[in-house]
């Protein structure tokens, strides 16, 4: 099973006319594989959108590529972006697979690089400890990326509220689970960010 994960920046101020145009944006985005989520960036590089599918195999995946390269206009907003970021993801050994359904309506990615060759020790060290950090905030899904460089290690978390994540996190903080004992050590660099699913994603 692999994850893949697009980034769609807008241009400034075009958001009001992409908003009516990402449902369908959203529906043929991954016809070889079953998109997942779209969502909007409310805290961090705003103008942005999350589109996360899952895809059985890498042929599936790269056909889905291949068809993208060869439409002069894929996502139907050609006038309104300034920039598309796409990135392939396998997930962590203890990562259980995404299904659509109503977890949030908060996602916080964690995006951070990892050191090379650091991905066996990061893992090891996360898998630790989340089985208790689950009981306190569910995990969607963490997943290493497959190509480009750095490494990066993607986590997110559904949040029902800005304070559930607060609460999570300081319980964790407070029983010294988080950050997990030795999981730091090979990472290089650190980003998170809030977005918020939208009206017509899987993943509510």
């Amino acid at each position: 099973m692999l994850y893949n994960l697009t980034i769609l920046s807008l241009l400034p101020n075009t958001l009001g006319a992409v908003l009516p145009l990402l449902p369908k944006a959203y529906e043929t985005h991954a016809p070889s594989g079953t998109a997942l989520g779209y969502f909007s960036c409310e805290f961090g590089v705003l103008n942005r959108f999350a589109l996360l599918a899952r895809y059985d195999d890498a042929e599936r995946l790269a056909a889905d590529r291949l068809r993208l390269l060869k439409i002069d206009d894929p996502y139907g907003l050609e006038p309104y972006i300034g920039g598309i970021e796409s990135t392939a993801f396998k997930p962590l050994s203890f990562a259980e697979p995404v299904e659509p359904g109503s977890y949030g309506p908060f996602y916080e990615f964690r995006s951070y690089t990892i050191a090379p060759g650091g991905l066996a020790e990061t893992e090891a060290a996360w898998a630790k400890v989340m089985p208790r950090r689950n009981e306190m905030s569910k995990l969607l899904t963490i997943m290493a990326s497959i190509e480009g460089a750095p490494m990066k290690m993607v986590h997110i978390w559904p949040y029902n509220s800005i304070e559930d994540r607060s609460r999570a996190r300081a319980e964790a903080s407070k029983e010294k689970i988080w950050p997990p004992p030795g999981g730091s050590a090979q990472l290089t660099s650190l980003k998170s960010e809030l977005f918020v699913a939208t009206a017509f994603s899987g993943l509510k």
